[in-house]
């Protein structure tokens, strides 16, 4: 059986490269040996990996020579996000990368661009997670099309309810949430803007941590809605969050694939994004909303709260599209994708 080594900074359970990744694996563990290196982080789906059978590495443990090491013994390695994917260009191994985000701070520096539109023609193949994220790369590496694959990414449907949602009746609490690191990319301000504008039966419901956590909490503080908005920190049963949700928004300056948002799709929950790549391809068009246009966001949410028809309606559109994004689907396509790039 021949053996791919993925190599990544680590293993968290609310991201969405970290949850990709252990479904990949789960699906196709008959089909090929794996093993995780782990460069920065934490190992958190110890218990899942384990039942799987999967070496997980930590590179502070076993060391750079001991990651070369590794990975020279793969038959295949497949690099995701910086700074793994610049290990990885130390291995003899063909290596595959995964391209997670249409854009990457570090390649607003001219050097940066320039150098890694060299170094990576080093690896194989990239896939790109969404169009929108293999035209940025295109764009900003100066690269051919015939060095990239589009593989969108898909969710574990059996973990989400896949019923449709009715709309809570109106003396009960309306419950806005959204799953992701409290993290600028994220803009969570705006959703705690537009909560101070909705009646007193909306909360704001966020399951996520990050750096942005005391600054948030103070601004809800701020002004008057800290009574209004939850915060939760890690949660590792994402369907059962999800599940006690009336309305799905992801308010995200920028998004790679909205993984987040597919999952509350699943759940059966009309959604709301922003319009922007990554997720205007994923969300209908009648749901979106500019970034940080609390206005447009308002008046989203208090028609979808005032209509039981266009809530049933959005839920079972909600329903349809998270069909198209099944893991096994996924799974499938990076199967090819591995068999056709290994040695």
């Amino acid at each position: 059986m021949k053996k791919i080594v993925h190599i990544t900074n680590d293993l968290q359970r609310l991201g969405g490269v970290q949850r990709l990744l252990v479904d990949l694996m789960t699906l196709q563990k008959d089909d090929f040996q794996f093993e995780v290196i782990l460069t920065r982080g934490e190992n958190e789906y110890v218990d899942e990996l384990k039942q799987l059978g999967i070496s997980v590495y930590h590179k502070r443990d076993i060391g750079l020579r001991g990651v070369i090491k590794r990975m020279n013994a793969a038959d295949l390695v497949h690099a995701h996000l910086f700074p793994s994917l610049y290990i990885a260009l130390l291995t003899s191994t063909p290596t595959v990368i995964t391209e997670h985000n249409p854009h990457y701070r570090r390649r607003d520096i001219l050097f940066i661009k320039t150098l890694e539109s060299l170094l990576f023609r080093k690896f194989k193949k990239t896939a790109c997670i969404s169009n929108g994220v293999q035209n940025a790369l295109l764009r900003d590496l100066n690269w051919s099309s015939n060095k990239t694959e589009v593989i969108c990414n898909g969710i574990d449907l059996s973990r989400f309810s896949l019923k449709r949602k009715e709309l809570p009746l109106e003396n009960k609490q309306f419950k806005i949430g959204m799953v992701g690191r409290l993290h600028p990319q994220k803009d969570i301000k705006t959703l705690i803007d537009c909560i101070k504008l909705l009646d007193s039966h909306c909360e704001l419901h966020l399951a996520g941590d990050g750096e942005l956590r005391s600054q948030l909490e103070s601004y809800a503080n701020e002004i008057g809605v800290s009574d209004k908005v939850y915060f939760y920190g890690q949660v590792n049963n994402i369907p059962e969050f999800l599940e006690s949700l009336d309305l799905y928004v992801q308010s995200s300056n920028w998004e790679g694939f909205g993984l987040a948002a597919v999952e509350a799709m699943a759940a059966g929950l009309p959604c709301l994004a922003t319009n922007v790549e990554g997720l205007n391809d994923i969300v209908s068009k009648e749901a979106l909303f500019n970034v940080a246009d609390v206005e447009k966001l308002l008046a989203l949410i208090t028609d979808i709260k005032g209509s039981g028809e266009l809530y049933v309606k959005m839920s079972l559109a909600s329903l349809q599209k998270a069909q198209y994004f099944s893991a096994e689907n996924t799974a499938l396509m990076y199967q090819r994708f591995y068999n056709g790039n290994m040695k």
